[in-house]
């Protein structure tokens, strides 16, 4: 039941998830469909900033690979976090390791995931990003 109430904030986000992997792009859209989210997804990182500068205002989170052709995630990080700053990043990989996770991070990702991660703790993740994001906006500014 508390997984159900944690998701509700999942609802009604858009979801950008870029991925060469055809089958993984399949797979995250019917996990986070079925949780209410509007996804929208691509296996090119170039259409992803495409599709951020026209969509910015409403794209709530991006989901990337790191290993993909041409651009790689940690540039997609890069680029996605210097233009649209307010726009949280995870990279969804089956390649991490320590350097790779701590490289993504510094670049501005807000999380760094494994592919073999279970479906619950993937939702928990986001779920987690949105929270932190809407308590860091929800926070009275002091002059």
């Amino acid at each position: 039941m508390i997984i159900d109430v944690m998701m509700e904030s999942i609802r009604n986000k858009n979801i950008l998830i870029v991925d060469d992997d055809e089958r993984m792009l399949r797979a995250l859209d019917k996990v986070f469909s079925s949780e209410g989210a509007v996804v929208v997804t691509t296996k090119w990182a170039e259409d992803a900033i495409e599709i951020l500068i026209h969509r910015e205002k409403s794209m709530d989170l991006v989901i990337t690979d790191l290993r993909m052709p041409v651009v790689t995630g940690v540039t997609m990080v890069y680029a996605v976090h210097l233009i649209f700053p307010d726009v949280p990043i995870i990279v969804l990989t089956a390649f991490g390791s320590p350097e790779l996770k701590a490289e993504c991070l510094r670049q501005g990702a807000a999380g760094f995931l494994e592919k073999n991660l279970s479906t619950s703790q993937l939702l928990t993740a986001v779920e987690e990003i949105f929270a932190s994001r809407e308590t860091k906006h929800a926070q009275p500014v002091h002059n």
